[in-house]
């Protein structure tokens, strides 16, 4: 049987958002990208897979927090010292979170990836030491990997 969604990962791709989850515990998806996790509110735990903006730490999860609440806000809301712009009114989740974690053992990516948010079970996650390990397929799937 195939583990519950609980974890997601999600892109880290600015080092000003990353600042933000540090220092203020809280990531911000725009409410029409969000994958079906966020959506029904079934999140324990989110994680970020840093890109080439983050040289040491590049196509690896170094990062995990629990999940403490989500809400829905405006950018305004968010950003209440932005100068007004065309993205103000803008709706996000807001994904709030206790303090950041860091992995023991990073999951890596032997190749960079584009990954925006990866639904997947906790099993998943705290046993991944490849990027690949983390999505939840089929057990079939999971099978053929295995075999390969």
């Amino acid at each position: 049987m195939q583990d519950e969604n609980t974890v997601l990962v999600a892109i880290m791709n600015d080092k000003n958002d990353f600042e933000i989850a540090k220092t203020a515990g809280w990531y911000r998806i725009p409410f029409d990208k969000a994958p079906q996790i966020v959506k029904e509110n079934q999140i324990r735990y989110i994680a970020f897979y840093h890109t080439k903006m983050f040289a040491t730490e590049k196509n690896a999860i170094h990062y995990y927090a629990k999940v403490s609440r989500i809400s829905v806000v405006s950018r305004k809301a968010l950003f209440p010292n932005e100068t007004p712009n065309p993205k103000s009114a803008k709706i996000y989740f807001k994904i709030a979170f206790e303090s950041l974690l860091t992995l023991e053992k990073p999951i890596r990516s032997k190749i960079a990836r584009r990954l925006l948010f990866v639904p997947t079970s906790e099993a998943k996650f705290f046993n991944a030491s490849d990027i690949n390990d983390i999505f939840n397929d089929s057990v079939l799937e999971d099978i053929l990997w295995k075999k390969f």
